[in-house]
């Protein structure tokens, strides 16, 4: 599981979906939820949580011609090659990022180490949770188990 820490930076809901931009580092991200988690606002920190069967790998500039808005340029760093499936590492400027694909892609590409590439994160993929540091884990276990008089 990749993870992340971000700062929320916009919030922007219709009767459908939330679209909530999240900083990590210089680079913004873009997330899309049903409704934006009650206890979210613009400035927290948060830890995003990305699966690796959930980024896809492109070489080449793929700008206007994919509906992904979140590309990460990066350098492939590391990888491991299985029989169906390949572990890919890659230096971004989020911090390294794994990624899970076949390993037909892998060769299709001609993916190697060292070799540029970019990240497509789907923006309904990218996780959500708050960051508790022991302060504020104290005052939600307040709030969460008050006595009752």
């Amino acid at each position: 599981m990749n993870a992340m820490v971000a700062r929320v930076e916009d919030i922007k809901s219709d009767e459908f979906f939330s679209c909530i931009t999240i900083r990590v580092k210089d680079t913004a991200l873009k997330l899309l939820k049903t409704e934006a988690p009650k206890w979210l606002r613009i400035g927290d920190e948060v830890e995003c949580r990305i699966q690796e069967a959930a980024i896809a790998i492109c070489t080449g500039s793929k700008e206007g011609s994919v509906s992904i808005e979140n590309h990460l340029s990066g350098e492939l760093q590391h990888f491991r090659k299985g029989v169906v499936l390949s572990e890919v590492s890659v230096d971004t400027p989020c911090g390294v990022m794994n990624s899970l694909i076949t390993t037909d892609a892998f060769e299709r590409m001609e993916l190697c180490e060292g070799c540029s590439v970019t990240l497509l994160l789907k923006a309904v993929d990218i996780k959500l949770l708050p960051v508790l540091d022991s302060t504020s884990y104290e005052k939600c276990k307040e709030k969460l188990y008050q006595v009752q008089n």
